[in-house]
């Protein structure tokens, strides 16, 4: 199954946060609303443990039931409480976890928890989670990458494998939002080789990466995502909600890029797209521009 669609809980959207793209892949980013999030915000469950005594039982337990211990681990990292003296203990301890664990669910929630830390000690299982046999496993772990500080010894040729050499489009897609978050030199590359993909939502993402770099190329593929249509109800078609979010996503590229060559495009967008968010956010492009 693709890592776009499994029901996985993934990593925070700090990416999105921080890469020059933005959030572009926006369908992705929407499929990709997962359990950590919800259960983290909604419903912590009461056990009374400590990040300590959930490692310790993710060590004894088989491996059948280290995924329920791995999971409420994942929950309270995401809370910020591991004090940084540690850090190192609960690393090295995760990093044991995930070696010997054959449950997937497992090795995933060790990745989420050690991404959560954005540490570097966490890298070099991180760096081999690239190559794990789970998808999700291994869409985790590109993720957790790009939210690493830049500097990060990064095994960049594993993440530039994915992109090229793997038919899954959400592993494709975060792939390409990594090598932009940590400004890559093949980026631009790469986004080139994907503006002719017959994955829409691929040509989507490197079109608008591209934006940074004022390509020309790309200027058929923003036209296309301009002219998207709210209405579509077409099976494999985007929806109302992932239209007017890529829309929006792009305008704030070319906001962030201050293209100018774009400004017949975000005026159109203001004075006939039927989105009122879409409008309000091409008006505000649109006065940059011209200021």
């Amino acid at each position: 199954m693709s890592a776009e669609n499994q029901g996985n809980p993934t990593p925070s959207k700090k990416i999105l946060e921080s890469s020059p793209l933005s959030g572009i892949a926006v369908p992705i980013a929407i499929v990709l609303v997962g359990a950590l999030i919800i259960f983290g915000v909604t419903k912590m469950l009461s056990s009374g443990k400590n990040h300590r005594d959930l490692i310790e039982e993710m060590n004894s337990k088989t491996f059948g039931n280290r995924w329920v211990a791995a999971y409420e681990l994942s929950k309270f990292l995401a809370s910020s409480k591991i004090p940084k003296d540690d850090m190192p203990w609960v690393i090295e301890n995760l990093s044991k976890v995930y070696y010997e664990s054959v449950d997937a669910r497992t090795r995933n929630f060790v990745v989420l928890a050690l991404g959560s830390l954005n540490n570097p000690l966490s890298l070099n299982v991180l760096n081999k989670a690239l190559e794990d046999q789970d998808p999700q496993v291994k869409f985790n772990a590109v993720v957790s990458l790009g939210n690493m500080p830049k500097s990060s010894a990064i095994e960049w040729d594993k993440v530039e494998a994915l992109l090229q050499q793997n038919d899954d489009m959400g592993l494709k897609h975060v792939a390409l939002f990594t090598l932009a978050s940590h400004l890559r030199p093949k980026t631009e590359e790469f986004a080139l080789s994907l503006l002719t993909s017959s994955e829409k939502t691929l040509r989507y993402a490197a079109a608008t990466v591209l934006i940074h770099y004022k390509r020309s190329e790309a200027l058929p593929v923003i036209e296309e995502i301009s002219n998207l249509k709210y209405d579509k109800v077409t099976a494999g078609e985007l929806n109302g909600a992932q239209v007017e979010s890529l829309k929006v996503n792009l305008l704030e590229n070319i906001e962030k890029s201050k293209w100018n060559e774009l400004s017949g495009l975000v005026e159109k967008l203001e004075s006939n797209d039927t989105n009122v968010r879409v409008q309000t956010k091409a008006r505000e492009v649109l006065n940059l521009l011209k200021n």
